[in-house]
């Protein structure tokens, strides 16, 4: 049976028994949903090998470890009934368009432009200029040095242990098979950060946060039955009657792998950033900017981010509730941005209904699956209980991971032609005499771009202010790369 990608969220049944069953099965695991370790190691491999040795390794070694999305689904069903079990180690296996030359294969079989000229090119098309759409990024010398190199192959390890042992194991396994095969470019480790809410009340939960002190990840495209029905359950929006709908086609990440002739072998498209977080500059422009437009931190903070720390959208309260939810639209809610400015993060990246003459059905076709972790130790007291550092400039942030369908689509789309452009939505066509937005104060990286900051909370009679909130998060290096189906890692 062919599936048909195309069909909603509620029809995609993850059980054994479903037709989605051999599509899982080929398709590797945290692209659907994340994979929930919480330590992972990201390992950048540059090939040096004769290309048959290479690809006997990735078909020998890699194949037979990498997690699959059916054992995924199947580990987390067992989770459930056993708090107890243990799913083990998660090993992912990635190639950029270099790695596919390395090994022999065109990537002009990609359909992704960006993929196939990677993230070190940071080319501008040629409406660039009347859109300021271009890339922004820091240039690749200004990187750093393992990102700097050619980057063949990006394997990702995840494990929960505390002590992680079995990690360093099987990182040191993986280091002692590379001989002769590939040299280490980089190492990354990330570690989940978590901060529980309502301690002792029936409503305590544990939620993820990143450095600045947020909670992340509230807003995610779903794809199956399964997690659409968990998502209402956890009441962060009202099913048959809410105005938000999480729920994704497969389509909007998976794409036919194009070295497979097998059916449903599915792969995605993933875009790696490591973003660091300069807590003490985000401090001090929060500050600043609190100071210049009369709000608090707290909200000003949240009208950068779009949400306040602790979850609670800045479109619905003007201070934390430890309301998560995320039913809502800013089209309907707050069209012209005086509760949730048109320049916070979470708006700019997605826009709800807010994109100039756009259906909400092509803005939908932009989201992304993020399945980011934050590395570096965080500050004191921001999250539950480990490692701190109490330099505000040290070294941390966000190892950014993202999948879709097509990378200029959709994540180079909402980096440039959203956030990082000063003139979306408000004067997307950059008029002369026409105030624009300023780019997202979050991730933007463009300087010296002034946002327009509503003076009073939900008060439109009040008018805006400018301040230039520059982005505290720079980008170090990344790459575009691909998540091959498990027949074609198999057949190598």
């Amino acid at each position: 049976m062919t599936i048909d990608l195309t069909r909603p969220a509620s029809e995609v049944d993850v059980s054994p028994t479903s037709p989605y069953r051999p599509l899982l099965e080929r398709l590797q695991g945290n692209i659907l949903k994340p994979h929930g370790r919480n330590v992972e190691r990201h390992v950048f491999l540059s090939f040096i090998g004769a290309p048959a040795k290479v690809r006997a390794w990735i078909r020998d070694k890699i194949a037979p470890r990498v997690l699959t999305a059916a054992k995924q689904y199947d580990d987390a069903l067992k989770r459930r009934q056993d708090s107890s079990f243990d799913g083990g180690m998660v090993t992912l296996f990635f190639l950029s368009a270099a790695g596919y030359r390395y090994l022999g294969l065109n990537p002009a079989q990609f359909d992704s432009r960006a993929f196939r000229d990677g993230m070190k090119d940071q080319g501008n098309g040629l409406l660039d200029g009347l859109f300021s759409t271009g890339n922004k990024d820091p240039k690749p010398g200004r990187w750093e040095p393992g990102y700097r190199q050619t980057i063949h192959a990006l394997v990702q390890l995840g494990d929960d242990e505390a002590d992680e042992t079995r990690l360093l194991n099987e990182l040191s396994l993986l280091q002692t098979e590379l001989g002769g095969i590939a040299e280490v470019l980089a190492i990354e480790t990330g570690r989940a950060l978590r901060r529980t809410v309502d301690k002792g009340k029936p409503t305590e939960r544990v939620e993820p946060i990143e450095h600045f002190g947020y909670f992340d990840g509230i807003s995610q495209p779903l794809f199956t039955a399964e997690d659409v029905d968990n998502y209402y359950t956890d009441k962060k929006g009202t099913k048959g009657g809410g105005h938000w709908d999480p729920s994704a086609s497969l389509d909007l990440v998976l794409v036919d792998d194009p070295f497979s002739g097998e059916q449903e072998a599915y792969g995605s498209y993933l875009v790696y950033r490591k973003l660091h977080q300069n807590f003490g500059l985000w401090e001090q422009r929060v500050g600043g900017c609190a100071a210049a437009t009369g709000h608090s931190p707290e909200l000003t903070g949240a009208m950068a981010v779009g949400r306040f720390k602790d979850g609670t959208p800045v479109v619905d309260f003007d201070k934390p509730t430890a309301n998560y939810k995320n039913d809502f639209v800013f089209k309907t809610l707050d069209p012209d941005g005086f509760k949730c400015p048109a320049h916070a993060h979470a708006r700019k990246v997605n826009p709800r209904g807010t994109t100039p003459s756009t259906s909400d059905a092509a803005e939908r076709r932009r989201r992304i699956a993020r399945r980011g972790i934050p590395y570096g130790r965080p500050m004191p007291d921001i999250c539950d209980a480990v490692q701190t550092d109490s330099d505000p400039a040290g070294e941390r942030g966000l190892l950014f991971l993202c999948f879709q369908a097509n990378v200029e689509r959709q994540f180079e789309f909402i980096q440039r032609t959203w956030a990082d452009n000063p003139n979306f939505p408000d004067n997307v066509f950059n008029l002369p005499f026409k105030d624009d937005t300023g780019d997202d104060p979050l991730i933007g990286q463009d300087a010296n771009e002034k946002q327009r900051w509503p003076k009073k909370w939900g008060n439109s009679g009040a008018g805006r202010t400018k301040f230039n909130f520059e982005a505290a998060v720079t980008l170090k290096g990344g790459e575009y790369l691909f998540a091959p189906s498990l027949p074609f890692l198999k057949a190598l």
